[in-house]
């Protein structure tokens, strides 16, 4: 069982003994001199004595999760889980320009209490409903243990029980997901049915905690089995017995205001307030409590109906004095008309200033009869940043703190103590956040400042790198052995993925068999290139702290004016990067015939490139790659802003939406373990090979209707949205724009022939037979030839026209005419080269130029030209340009076809010459195993 808290992130870090540096949160403050109208109540618990941090559960927007052993000196000892209410700067400014205020939780003694108070109310009115409505009630609350003031981070914590459970389980965890009950959807039915109770109580803020409408609200509540009770017949095992979930709440308490949902903005609007924040409805509420106290006594439920009745008084108290201690200009604004409401606001600031020690004992009557001393106090308090503000009203209204100040400015020893102070603090914070390593002492002062420019300016990892020369002697010989050791590579990929197993594990949705399983898959000699490459994509990951700021400087420089450039290329950086691992995996493994074109292609997509190994493994072990990819859109879910989250709704969306297409594609997919179950035995395995490649032989000749299709939808597609593109903004563009010299149809005739050199130099790598190879060499002459031809021409301005201009100066890239004669010279010369060599080395491929295989596909292409020269003396230029468009592309799709089939073209040309028996090939691949032979097929 994982134990969980509101935040599911586990972060281990070893126990530590804090003091608890408390203040001791029993009976609200009173003033005989200002009648606040409200009734003093008292906090039912006693903090403790001292606190152990045992790990640290996780960050959320507004609060930090912590497991704690509370101790106290009478003896008694307690897990607890601790919300410290210490958000960061965004959640603060939120909360600031909402209420006007600090973030209520941090620093109102009232709202704290209010948070104790809610727990306890919606525990007891739910169980009170319960028993009314004579059914077992499923949902409980973490109720309240004590509330405590930490000094040390400056902020108050409310502590709860210690609940043991888990988040919901997605469908596609299970094995077989078709028969097991759907638990997000039985979560977000319960869900919906205590969000309508507490709604009805009058506790809408409580109601919109475990509101479905907000998507990450499901990580409020964990889940619990309990077995259910039936009769258990004598040759029946109670194993088999019913098991119930049970709910738990365990977080009641907003970050930020409710105004994602339509229905609490429009109960906030009817009450006087523009933004909701743990509302609730007093006269609704008291009313609700009455009804459910009246049906507990007539029960014999006294004591239930006692407590419910104080904790309601407690809890609306509590809430009425949080919200008038609080400027809010738009809630209800027509109540500081009320004397009571001012000085009430008055003691609240008095309050948080001596709590967080800015003012003393000797100052506070001074505050609450002079209006300039408070108006001075408040207004320091305002002035950014909020360290210096505070800094001045100490000064302002503490006399210790005057007086440090006097002998820092004076003693020269008192200076140097201070700062030596100040460092060795600042110090352990580094060490605290792994910024520097438990040996780093003091530093002088240059670089000490250093260290601070570092801490704001660079992630933690960065500034670890950058201080430590163990760590970065460390992490240079890790990027040295992913750069050139592969079985470090290997071993860093299946790192990785031991990792997201045990991931799954701690969340209950793997089981301890399944994850041996998969990791025995993954250890595999099989996938051991693909776990190669997968840890080499994520070795990239280290540049992130690098090319982050220049994304981040290239946008802005691109929306201030500057190219679009500027914010395109710094994306395609790490996209890059991939294409090059995984083209360095292919020639690296192209004895192996292992297939890369997944991973190619999916690696240059921004942002879900790492990916592109994982849906490699596809064709390898489907089982691997399903759980993988599961984990990568989990993983994307979870980083989603506002939206995602662990056991958010976004989470189990994603993974649904992901299972959906995994399942269609292997609908389309063959796979590898598909192929090698339907394998035939060893003895059949020779007449089955003979009509595999007399098939091969009968399909794997040139397809002229793919070709002439695929040619024609994609000059269909590209030309017609240029067409599309002239027609609805000819006011805006030249009359050169489509068809003028270098214009778009041009440069989309140049884009398409770089693609077909780059296609035809990975054909060259796939192919090994020497007639294909010879193919593929033309096709690269050809497209490097024609690509030459349509660059602009660098010569004077005055003889280009407006068409090559505009291209030029948009490119900022042009050749001579020397240059380009040049390089189709080279062009043709290779070509040459290439049909001299195989003439002489292959005498079998010498009927390769005179047969239809090669002179057939040709015509086609040639005709495309003839038709151009046509049109172009016919003035027909858009006709013209399309035409030639037409034939590139077939050249491209030629190029394209050859690298998808390039394993099976070795067979077909071995199957052609020797037609009288079977060649050496098909007698090695016999005596192969059955398996390998059935991964090559697939993949």
């Amino acid at each position: 069982m994982k134990f969980s808290c509101s935040i599911r992130s586990v972060h281990l870090s070893s126990p530590v003994t804090r003091l608890s540096n408390t203040r001791q949160i029993g009976e609200i403050p009173e003033n005989s001199d200002v009648d606040t109208g409200l009734d003093p109540y008292r906090c039912q618990s006693e903090a403790p004595d001292d606190v152990r941090l045992i790990r640290t559960l996780g960050n959320g927007r507004a609060a930090t999760a912590e497991l704690v052993e509370a101790s106290w000196n009478d003896g008694r000892r307690h897990l607890y889980v601790e919300k410290v209410f210490a958000p960061g700067l965004l959640t603060r400014s939120i909360y600031r320009l909402a209420f006007a205020a600090p973030f209520a939780y941090q620093s109102n003694q009232h709202a704290i209490l209010a948070c104790f108070y809610r727990r306890r109310v919606v525990s007891r009115m739910l169980e009170a409903s319960a028993i009314r409505d004579e059914r077992d009630s499923s949902v409980d609350v973490a109720l309240p243990a004590y509330v405590r003031y930490d000094r040390d981070r400056e902020a108050y914590v409310l502590a709860a029980s210690f609940v043991e459970g888990r988040g919901p389980i997605p469908a596609c965890a299970n094995q077989n997901p078709a028969t097991v009950e759907n638990e997000m959807a039985g979560l977000v039915a319960e869900m919906r049915r205590v969000e309508r109770q507490l709604f009805d109580f009058g506790l809408v803020g409580s109601g919109w905690q475990v509101s479905p409408g907000a998507m990450v609200s499901t990580a409020n509540l964990l889940l619990s089995e309990h077995a259910g009770l039936r009769v258990v017949h004598s040759d029946e095992s109670e194993a088999d017995s019913p098991r119930s979930l049970r709910y738990t709440i365990i977080d009641l308490e907003s970050g930020i205001p409710a105004i994602l949902v339509w229905r609490y903005l429009w109960q906030s609007w009817r009450r006087g307030a523009v933004f909701p924040f743990d509302d609730l409805d007093s006269q609704k509420l008291r009313a609700s409590c009455a009804d459910l106290v009246d049906q507990l006594v007539q029960r014999g439920e006294q004591n239930l109906a006692a407590e419910l009745s104080a904790d309601v008084e407690a809890l609306v108290a509590a809430d009425e004095q949080w919200k008038a201690g609080e400027i809010a200009p738009f809630r209800r604004p027509w109540t500081w008309f009320s004397a009571q409401r001012r000085a009430h606001y008055r003691r609240t600031c008095i309050d948080r200033w001596q709590q967080q020690r800015l003012v003393d004992s000797e100052n506070v009557p001074a505050l609450e009869t002079s209006v300039w001393f408070f108006t001075l106090m408040w207004l320091l308090g305002v002035c950014p940043p909020g360290a210096i503000g505070r800094w001045f009203q100490s000064c302002l209204a503490n006399r210790s703190h005057r007086e440090r100040v006097r002998r820092f400015a004076t003693d020269k020893r008192v200076r140097s103590a201070f700062w030596m102070k100040y460092r060795r603090r600042q110090v352990k914070a580094l060490r605290e956040q792994q910024r520097c390593s438990n040996r780093t002492r003091p530093a002088s002062s240059l670089g000490f400042i250093g260290h601070r420019l570092l801490r704001y300016t660079t992630t933690a990892g960065v500034h670890r790198y950058l201080v430590d020369p163990t760590r970065r002697a460390r992490r240079n010989n890790q990027m040295r052995a992913l750069l050139f050791r592969g079985s470090y590579q290997i071993a860093f990929g299946r790192k990785a993925f031991r990792a997201a197993t045990r991931r799954w594990q701690s969340r209950e949705w793997l089981t301890d068999d399944e994850a041996m399983r998969l990791d025995s898959q993954f250890s595999g000699p099989q996938l051991a290139i693909y776990s190669r490459g997968l840890g080499m994509h994520l070795a990239i990951k280290f540049f992130y702290p690098l090319i982050t700021p220049l994304k981040v400087g290239g946008i802005a420089m691109a929306l201030t004016g500057g190219s679009v450039w500027f914010a395109i290329l710094p994306i395609m950086i790490l996209p890059a990067a991939r294409t090059l691992v995984t083209l360095f995996s292919l020639l690296a493994n192209r004895s192996h015939d292992v297939p890369h074109r997944h991973a190619m292609f999916v690696g240059a997509i921004p942002v879900v490139g790492s990916a592109a190994f994982i849906v490699q493994m596809w064709t390898a072990n489907p089982a691997v790659s399903k759980f993988l990819l599961r984990d990568f859109a989990s993983r994307f879910a979870r980083k989603i802003p506002i939206y995602g989250g662990p056991d958010s709704r976004t989470e189990h969306a994603v993974l649904a939406i992901g299972e959906r297409l995994l399942r269609l594609v292997a609908v389309f997919h063959p796979t590898s373990n598909e192929v090698a179950e339907a394998m035939p035995s060893r003895s059949e395995s020779k007449d089955v090979q003979t009509s595999i490649a007399k098939e091969q032989s009968h399909w794997m000749r040139w397809p002229y209707l793919k070709v002439m299709r695929d040619s024609l939808l994609a000059t269909a597609v590209c030309c017609g949205g240029l067409w599309a593109a002239n027609y609805m903004l000819a006011d805006s563009l030249s009359n050169q724009w489509l068809t003028g010299e270098n214009g778009a149809l041009e440069s989309v005739q140049l884009l398409v022939l770089v693609c077909t050199a780059i296609a035809g130099c990975w054909a060259l790598l796939r192919v090994k037979a020497s007639s294909w190879q010879s193919i593929a060499v033309a096709l690269v002459c050809v497209a490097v030839a024609g690509a030459a031809r349509e660059i602009p021409s660098a010569v004077s301005q005055a003889s280009l026209s407006d068409g090559a201009y505009q291209t030029a100066e948009a490119t900022g890239f042009a050749i001579s005419a020397a240059w380009k004669h040049g390089v189709i010279a080279v062009a043709v010369c290779v070509w040459l080269s290439r049909v001299a060599y195989a003439w002489l080395k292959f005498p079998e491929d010498r009927k390769l130029w005179f047969s239809p295989m090669f002179v057939w596909p040709a015509i086609p292409f040639a005709s495309c030209f003839v038709l151009a020269e046509l049109f172009e003396r016919s003035k027909w230029v858009t006709a013209e340009e399309t035409v030639e468009v037409f034939g590139y592309t077939m050249m491209m799709t030629v190029a394209i076809w050859m690298i998808r089939n390039a394993n099976v073209l070795q067979d077909w040309r071995s199957e052609e010459a020797n037609r009288d028996g079977r060649s050496a090939d098909m007698i090695v691949s016999e005596r192969m195993d059955p398996s390998a032979e059935g991964m090559k097929r697939a993949a």
